[in-house]
């Protein structure tokens, strides 16, 4: 009997409450929550400012940028193939060996020069591709030896 007196009571209470004291209640806990999202954004705010981190370690920040840079600058560097390496190679021994016949490259001479050009091209495209479809085919390219089985004696000098 006295479990029925505490709930009524209790009812009583609740509604005795006013809407008014509802309304106050939420208000005050919005303006907790409110005041908590602001503190926790705040929070943020200090942890994400890269200036106030530069200035408490400057010498930290430069190396930190240092080690950006240049690890950045490995991925822009343009690195050369063997093949562009061989056909550099190609050309310049081409150029060096038609030197002279650049220098007088007037009248029959300039023709010499023009054969030559094509004939050194053909043979650069023909060179790259034998190694192109033999990379393809399995890669079966002639190795060069190691020396690992050679029969001349590391000793012996003539």
């Amino acid at each position: 009997m006295s479990e029925r007196a505490y709930l009524s009571n209790t009812r009583e209470a609740d509604v005795e409450r006013s809407t008014e004291d509802i309304r106050q209640d939420i208000a005050n806990k919005e303006e907790n929550i409110s005041q908590t999202v602001e503190q926790i954004g705040e929070r943020i705010k200090e942890k994400l400012d890269w200036r106030g981190y530069v200035k408490d370690s400057p010498y930290w920040a430069i190396g930190a940028a240092a080690g950006l840079g240049y690890l950045a600058s490995w991925m822009f560097i343009t690195r050369t193939t063997p093949m562009e390496r061989i056909m550099g190679s190609i050309a310049e021994e081409a150029r060096d060996s038609l030197g002279g016949l650049r220098a007088g490259a007037d009248g029959p001479g300039l023709i010499k020069v023009i054969l030559l050009g094509i004939a050194t091209k053909a043979a650069a495209s023909w060179i790259k591709n034998a190694n192109s479809t033999s990379v393809a085919s399995g890669g079966d390219v002639p190795r060069p030896q190691t020396g690992g089985g050679s029969t001349v004696s590391p000793g012996a000098d003539t």
